[in-house]
Order: C-alpha cells, then structure tokens, then sequence
C-alpha cells in the first residue's frame, strides 16, 4: 500500500532529522545575531524578533506539536499495541518461561507495583505508566513556553524619569518608541539612596582664627573626641552628593544636639555650640546599598495604592510591574528617578511551563515505564519483556523480576 500524500506529510512533520535541522539552524543564525552587535537604537533583541527568525521559531513550534501528538496517540494505543506484539511476536526485547500458572504469578506481579491487563489468555503487567507521558510532558511544556513567549508580545515595556513630588501617566513604549498611556498615574512622595558606611575625615577649626586644630578618619556610627573639651561627636549620617554630615554631640553618655555641617560655609549646629568648627573634609567613593523610591499609584485623581519600590522588589499594579532602573540629582539638587514599567501576560504561561518541563523530565527519567506480557501455555506462562527492558541494565532488571516470580 502505497502512502499518501498526508501521511508523507505527518512523517515529515514528525521526523527526529527535521527537528535536528531546525535546532542546528536556530542556532547557527543565534551566534550571527551575538556578533552583528546592537541595533541603531541600541537593542540587542531587534534581531531575534525579526519575522525570518520567529518562522524558524514557528516551524520548530509545527514540528513540536506533530511530535506532541504523535506520542499522545502512541500512549493511548499502547495496550493494543502490546497486545498485538503478543500475537506477532514482535518489540520483544527478552523472554522466558515460567513453570507455574498465571494466576500465581498476578500477586507476585502486583506486589511489584505492576497492573494487569487481561484479555483472554493474553495478559499485560505495566509498571511506572507516569513515565510513559514523561515525553510528552516535556513537549506540552516547550509548546507553552513558546505560546507564553508569543502572548509577550500584547504586553509593553516602557519608561520614564519622575521627579520627587510629582506624577506621571506616560511611558515611552520601546517598542514604538512613542509615548503611551498607562491607565494610571504614579506619583513619587520620596526618594532614599542608602550607602555602605563610607571611610571620611572630619576636621575641627579654630572658631576665629578658622585654624585646623585635629583630624579623624570615622565613618558613621563611630565616635570622636573633640579637642579642648569633654565633650564628643557621633557620626550619624553622611550623604555624598550634598556632602552634608550629622552628628551628634555628646557629653559622656548624654546627647547635647545636633550638628551639621557641609562644604564650605554650610555649617551650623542644632541646640549647642562644640565650641570649634567640624568639616568634612574628605571621604571615599560611596558604594551603593540600597535604593527606596516611595510611590502612590492614583486613579481618577484618588490613591489606590502605595508601596515601596526598591532593587529587585517591583511595586505590581494592574498587571504593571514598575522597576527602579535610575536615579540622579538634576544640577538644582532635585532628585528624580527613573522607572521601567513592564506587562507580561505571557509570563504565567512561560512560569508553568518551566514547572511542567521540570515535572516531565522527572517522570521521563525517575518513573521507567516497563511492561511484560504474559502468555499462559499448558502448566505454564510465558514472560516476554515488552518495553523497558533494554541494554544491559533492563537485562538485569527482567533477570530478577522472573527470579521473584520463580521463588
């Protein structure tokens, strides 16, 4: 019997070589795409959302979802299939004969952890059926990453620089390169940069004579004794950019006030006089810790949410994460932070798809799918090993599972 022409089409569409190709040739244009570099608007990934590449993409997905229903099908008539392998003598891969009925072996197989299939004197023992679908857990997966990573494209990523005490409603769309509606206004209430403790030197001046009297290398936490006096400072803060220091000046164990000073005649002191003059004088390069950006999301005028966003840690509003990604001090002193929102709605299905794969692969290689079959003759039983028993570790495995049915 001749095939036709839409056999020759699922075979092709199904063939291990056609998946072969399309890997090998999904890859070679990927090393292409790393050396061409960035586009002209300075993106990466123009290049792998280019249409020739996502029909690479689409004839892997084709040839996947063949495969997929391929082996759906084949698990469905597996017992069929076996059966008829019984009468033809066919994908056995070991058999032997046991000289005992049937009927003693089934509680010896079940025991095993096998369930049988009796069709008059034939009979099919299958353990670790789980495992049979691993595979086609595995491709159900691929299949919904791919879909998750086709349905990122009705989300957007965009951006926008927001000054502390103002709000905003539109993003620059990446993708369109033109401004755009969020549905909502973000509102940025503060902003807070912490550092890891920075090494400085404070120095202390001569009231009149503006004389320096004693240096200190301290950081914040630290306490220093000021000269000429029983008094002493602790550093409380120091910001790098307004080069501003609190202290805190105490006598003992007693808190007096505040003190803070900064570059040049920005100095004064809250609540008592030290009794000399404190500048920094010098520190090193700051290393940023952390960052806080402070926003209320407001609706039709009204706030309906409010949160902290820091690195790592989105504020998510309707579907919308909102990133920190900036941040700087305009020549004024303002500060104003920069903020990446971004809607993926195909991030769920691309999220379950990586747990499903894990889950197949577990099946596939933790759960063997083995199957015997069983032939009664005259005072005895034939055992064929059907599926699972091949290469020289499924020969063992059969060797001992006829040794516990003989014993």
């Amino acid at each position: 019997m001749r095939p036709t022409i839409s056999s020759k089409v699922a075979s092709f569409c199904t063939s291990p070589k056609v998946t072969l190709y399309l890997l090998l040739a999904l890859a070679a244009v990927s090393v292409f795409g790393t050396l061409e570099g960035a586009t002209e608007q300075g993106r990466y990934d123009l290049y792998y959302q280019s249409l020739w590449y996502r029909l690479l993409l689409a004839a892997l997905a084709v040839n996947l979802l063949a495969c997929t229903l391929k082996t759906i099908r084949r698990n469905v008539r597996d017992r069929s299939r076996f059966m008829a392998a019984m009468d033809e003598g066919s994908e056995g891969e070991a058999d032997t004969v046991i000289e005992r009925g049937r009927q003693a072996l089934f509680p010896q197989l079940e025991a095993q952890g096998y369930r049988l299939s009796v069709s008059g004197d034939r009979c099919l023992a299958e353990r670790g059926r789980l495992g049979r679908w691993g595979s086609t857990v595995v491709h159900c997966s691929c299949l919904l990453i791919m879909v998750g990573a086709l349905a990122s494209e009705l989300g957007f990523v965009g951006t926008r620089f927001i000054y502390v005490g103002q709000e905003d409603g539109l993003i620059l769309d990446w993708k369109t390169q033109s401004e755009r509606e969020l549905g909502f206004t973000v509102r940025l209430d503060d902003f807070k940069a912490r550092y890891y403790p920075i090494d400085l030197q404070v120095t202390a001046y001569a009231p009149e004579s503006r004389e320096p009297l004693q240096t200190w290398t301290t950081r914040e936490g630290e306490r220093f004794d000021l000269p000429g006096s029983e008094l002493s400072a602790r550093v409380v803060s120091f910001d790098p950019f307004t080069r501003e220091l609190h202290l805190k000046i105490l006598r003992g164990e007693d808190v007096l006030g505040d003190y803070r000073a900064g570059v040049g005649e920005h100095t004064y002191h809250e609540g008592f006089d030290a009794g000399v003059v404190l500048y920094p004088t010098a520190f090193r390069d700051p290393i940023l810790k952390q960052t806080y950006s402070h926003v209320t999301i407001l609706e039709n005028g009204h706030a309906v949410h409010q949160g902290e966003i820091s690195i790592n840690h989105p504020l998510v509003h309707r579907g919308v994460s909102i990133y920190q990604t900036a941040f700087e001090r305009d020549k004024f002193g303002f500060w104003y932070v920069g903020f990446q929102f971004s809607r993926d709605p195909g991030k769920p299905l691309v999220w379950a798809g990586c747990v499903t794969l894990a889950l197949g692969l577990l099946l596939a290689f933790a759960v063997p799918y083995r199957v015997v079959a069983i032939v009664s003759t005259t005072g005895s039983c034939r055992l064929r090993a059907i599926k699972g028993f091949n290469g020289e570790a499924g020969r063992l495995a059969f060797e001992q599972l006829t040794a516990k049915l003989r014993g």
